[in-house]
């Protein structure tokens, strides 16, 4: 029920020091965690989350950890596994309430099944935890689990919630009267953005942002050959030149609705061509299908008159949406030759994990199909510049080739309907992409409009996704001035040592 994560230091802080960008942040966070190492002698730190791979939570653990032991603090990582049937399917219930979706309708038989799993995970933990460690539990999943063991040990403990919405709502409302009781149990709670925070706990929260390794994996630079060397074997571009494929590369759907090369039918053209490309596990509230309707909409936009088709799920909401403009260009913006051609020759890449590697998101299948569905039924025309793409099932290779598609993309997008945080987009941002985010969560707390890149206003219409991709198109003057200042803004906020710095704060605190 309880598994321990290994985690090893895969970098020393000397290591990071070495980099002019990253010395001065590594001595602030050296300088600032004096007092509060030493108030954790002696005490283990517990992180208890609910997997170990894909997600946010589960990439920021070993470096989080790593740097902790590295300053002398003793932290584990304990992932739950829970065998019960449903059990995972009630959790995302309950993250998609605090999103504001779903059936706000917790019924009895859900809440003695989360109760009996809680009970069956606390008990294994308490046999493992001493009452002088710190415990910190992550998100719903373990949420009642954790305040069972702090109950009955005594110990130190600190929630941390990684979703939330922006609005309260009927719906998130509902899940945060179920989520009370076991919260209230916690000495502290630590969300990522101040409006995630429900009313009950304004007094006893702490805002601590998540953050980026600069060195890992997904974000170490990549030289241009790096690149194209990395995306060669994942199958993603097309060479003559001797390369050592990864043995499970990335595999593209095709017209008979199975995955294979993502060369063929042809090469995408990614070292080439204008790219859109998201990156995120595949979910209904990632805002998948907006962006791919959105993208189509721009490409009908500029076919030359008369081209063949309309796009059958188009059609359909063009009718419902009846005389609504959605998100044509406004009279007198004409598109320049130029502008026009980056459009006609741009590709849309929707890349993801595959679904059943990520265990706390059942619906992930689901949620491809649908992404699936839509792909089948845009024209022959478009559906070729669009790939929806599975990554490579190995995790360091798959954050290799997450590094190198954002690196060649024009466009990173994140089109998220709701979102926690959003490290996709730090990530994108520390590589000095030119960003395209919805204004939701903290993508709209990390992408200023206009300063860090665009927002668009309403991430469900595919108008307005159309019509800001097609802003950002036409805006290559801009686009130096918005990467450079979206790395800068990751480098001031949002690094693993002020996270660091932050943590060791909260904890040395609580303990003192």
């Amino acid at each position: 029920m309880v598994r321990l994560i290994d985690v090893e230091m895969e970098h020393t802080l000397a290591e990071y020091a070495t980099d002019i960008v990253l010395r001065e942040s590594v001595r602030e966070m050296q300088d600032a965690i004096t007092d509060d190492v030493a108030a954790l002698e002696g005490r283990t730190v517990w992180m208890v989350n609910s997997t170990a791979s894909g997600g946010g939570v589960a990439e920021m653990m070993p470096k989080l950890l790593g740097i902790f032991r590295t300053l002398g603090v003793d932290a584990e990582w304990a992932v739950i596994d829970v065998d019960a049937p449903g059990f995972f399917e009630f959790t995302k219930d309950v993250h998609n309430l605090l999103h504001g979706t779903g059936d706000p309708e917790i019924v009895d038989r859900e809440r003695a099944l989360y109760e009996r799993a809680s009970r069956s995970v606390a008990d294994e933990l308490v046999g493992r935890l001493a009452p002088e460690d710190v415990l910190v539990v992550h998100d719903p999943q373990p949420l009642a689990a954790g305040a069972k063991v702090a109950e009955e040990l005594g110990l130190p403990a600190v929630w941390r919630c990684h979703i939330g919405s922006e609005r309260q709502t009927e719906k998130s409302r509902a899940a945060w009267e179920f989520l009370q009781p076991w919260v209230r149990d916690y000495d502290r709670a630590i969300f990522s953005l101040p409006a995630y925070v429900p009313e009950f706990l304004h007094d006893d929260a702490t805002i601590v942002p998540p953050a980026i390794d600069p060195f890992s994996a997904k974000n170490k630079r990549l030289k241009p050959q790096e690149v194209a060397g990395i995306l060669a074997r994942a199958e993603l571009v097309a060479t003559d030149h001797p390369t050592e494929p990864f043995d499970e590369p990335a595999r593209r759907l095709q017209a008979d609705g199975t995955f294979a090369p993502a060369t063929e039918p042809a090469d995408l053209g990614l070292l080439f061509r204008p790219v859109v490309c998201q990156i995120s596990r595949w979910d209904s509230l990632k805002g998948f299908l907006p962006l791919l309707r959105g993208f189509a909409r721009l490409k009908r936009e500029v076919r030359p008159a008369g081209d063949a088709g309309a796009d059958v799920e188009e059609t359909s909401e063009r009718e419902e949406k009846g005389a609504t403009n959605g998100g044509r260009r406004a009279e007198g913006t004409a598109r320049t030759d130029a502008h026009r051609r980056r459009i006609e020759d741009a590709r849309l890449v929707l890349a993801g994990p595959d679904p059943s590697s990520v265990a706390d998101d059942p619906e992930g299948r689901a949620a491809l199909e649908a992404i699936e569905e839509a792909w089948h039924s845009l024209d022959p025309s478009i559906r070729r510049d669009v790939a929806v793409v599975v990554m490579p099932p190995d995790r360091h290779e798959s954050a290799l080739v997450i590094n190198a598609l954002q690196r060649c993309a024009t466009v990173v997008a994140q089109n998220s309907l709701r979102e926690g945080f959003g490290l996709t987009v730090t990530e994108a941002m520390w590589k000095r992409a030119v960003l395209m985010g919805s204004d939701t969560g903290g993508i709209g707390a990390q992408i200023r409009d206009g300063e860090d890149g665009r927002l668009v206003p309403d991430a469900a219409d595919p108008g307005s996704v159309a019509e800001t991709l097609d802003a950002v198109f036409g805006a290559p003057d801009r686009w130096d001035e918005w990467s450079h200042s979206a790395q800068r803004r990751v480098a001031d906020n949002y690094l693993v040592f002020e996270q660091v710095t932050r943590w060791l704060d909260v904890l040395g605190a609580l303990v003192r």
